[in-house]
């Protein structure tokens, strides 16, 4: 309630519990969404008369990004934060498309979307992440597994990967063993 905006008399102490939660999420926005939710909610405390503390409960207290929190440094976070996403080939850098299969049946999921996979890695081996099970493994009975391209910023290259993701979807949905097997492109998810 504090972090979306409500504006509370008398807040001198702001708690954060189980930080380590938003910051150890599988996710390369982690580190943003993490920094940007906990400075936000840090700027409630003592809003009135500018005294306040914020609390931060961490297991993994050398995270560098408590230390931006900490000196409410926004411009060394993004210069940390962008430096590891061209290192590690992440947005702005490159375009991400992410394939998340669905299936009510855990086996079945696993080796639809481990085919789809095999048959990513002659044209986008170096750019293929995955298959994986997301940190949330099912949904609505559902068993969910993801894929990820990180593909360079160049038109022919993510057109490509387009059509192949459209014909692999084809072939795997025309098989027996995985016709009910719904798969999901996503370009550039946010």
């Amino acid at each position: 309630m504090v972090v979306k905006g409500l504006d509370f008399d008398n807040v001198s102490l702001v708690g954060i519990l189980d930080g380590d939660s938003i910051l150890n999420f599988a996710d390369f926005r982690v580190n943003e969404r993490a920094f940007q939710l906990m400075e936000q909610v840090s700027g409630r405390a003592g809003r009135r008369d500018g005294h306040g503390s914020v609390l931060i409960q961490v297991a993994n207290t050398a995270n560098p990004v408590l230390g931006y929190v900490k000196a409410h440094d926004y411009k060394l976070f993004f210069r940390h934060e962008i430096a590891a996403r061209q290192q590690f080939g992440y947005p702005p850098y490159t375009r991400v498309i992410q394939v998340t299969f669905r299936h009510r049946d855990k086996e079945v999921v696993h080796s639809a979307a481990s085919f789809f996979a095999n048959n990513m890695k002659k044209d986008f081996g170096p750019y293929l992440v995955g298959p994986a099970e997301p940190v949330i493994g099912r949904i609505r009975n559902q068993y969910l597994m993801e894929l990820m391209l990180k593909l360079p910023k160049d038109g022919h290259t993510i057109n490509f990967a387009k059509h192949v993701i459209q014909q692999q979807t084809a072939i795997v949905q025309n098989s027996q063993q995985w016709k009910s097997v719904v798969i999901i492109p996503d370009v550039d998810a946010i």
